[in-house]
């Protein structure tokens, strides 16, 4: 049975800090027809500029997404569209109010939550799934090696190995069938993570000026400095940005196999997969 697409049933806007910039901002999720997809717009610019959320609109993958072109972008779109594509939300317009979208507590249940809320709405016609029906491996060269690779399958799973050196947090290794129901008890909640040695050097840069301890899964030295929502967090939400950055693509069935890879590698897929498929 063909699933139906969706949106939500309707307006609905968020407030809050934003992670790099440490402003306040705000963003409207407004329904659409089918086929429209998801589009990101900048309301606070004349004419209301507004792109597809698709690989090639992509500008930057350092510490988070980021979409625009020349004259414009929005960052941290990662986590919304992790959001979007874990409950199944196909046409949306993102206003937003800034170049970046609220942080939220880290993860995607800021955005999960609100929506759940809001509720969805099934449209008139059947959602196209982008099937993966040949393997697809993108591959890092770097100290370490990093991996990430596509195979065939007729669900979306998920699978991430975190390495680290960090002799407190060690390795962690995540595997989840993405549905609707998993995304919300299993992946939506896990946080980003952020080493205590990286964090000055990314506010020198002029990243990360927003946040607390409470938004992230903070490692130092000796290991973490709070508490974890799950034992393997920080693998869980590296598979929630997985989720997320596949989305650019649109929804998608197959296995995800990641090692050490990150936003960067994902877009690579992503681009690779949209050149591939039909």
């Amino acid at each position: 049975m063909n699933e139906r697409q969706q949106t939500l049933k309707q307006p609905l806007t968020l407030q809050g800090q934003a992670l790099h910039s440490g402003e306040n901002v705000s963003m409207t999720l407004i329904p659409q027809p089918v086929d429209t997809g998801i589009r990101f717009c900048r309301s606070d610019l004349p004419g209301k500029p507004t792109l597809s959320a698709g690989p090639e609109n992509v500008v930057d993958t350092y510490r988070c997404v980021t979409i625009g072109n020349g004259t414009w972008k929005i960052r941290t779109v990662e986590h919304l569209m992790a959001t979007l594509h874990g409950l199944g939300v196909d046409n949306l317009l993102v206003e937003v109010e800034g170049e970046e979208l609220p942080l939220g507590d880290g993860s995607a249940w800021f955005f999960t939550k609100a929506i759940l809320g809001t509720g969805l709405i099934k449209q008139e016609k059947s959602r196209r799934k982008w099937k993966i029906d040949v393997p697809v491996c993108v591959e890092n060269g770097g100290s370490p090696r990093s991996y990430l690779l596509a195979l065939p399958g007729d669900d979306l799973r998920v699978t991430y190995c975190f390495t680290s050196n960090n002799t407190g947090v060690g390795n962690q290794f995540s595997q989840h069938l993405v549905t609707p129901e998993t995304f919300q008890k299993e992946l939506a909640s896990a946080r980003t993570i952020a080493f205590i040695y990286e964090i000055e050097e990314l506010r020198r840069q002029g990243l990360a000026l927003g946040g607390n301890f409470d938004v992230a899964v903070v490692v130092g030295e000796e290991g973490y400095m709070n508490d974890l929502r799950y034992a393997d967090e920080i693998a869980r939400h590296k598979i929630l940005d997985i989720i997320g950055d596949l989305y650019l693509l649109g929804p998608v069935a197959g296995q995800i196999i990641g090692i050490g890879s990150g936003h960067k590698m994902d877009v690579e897929l992503v681009s690779r997969l949209k050149n591939i498929l039909r």
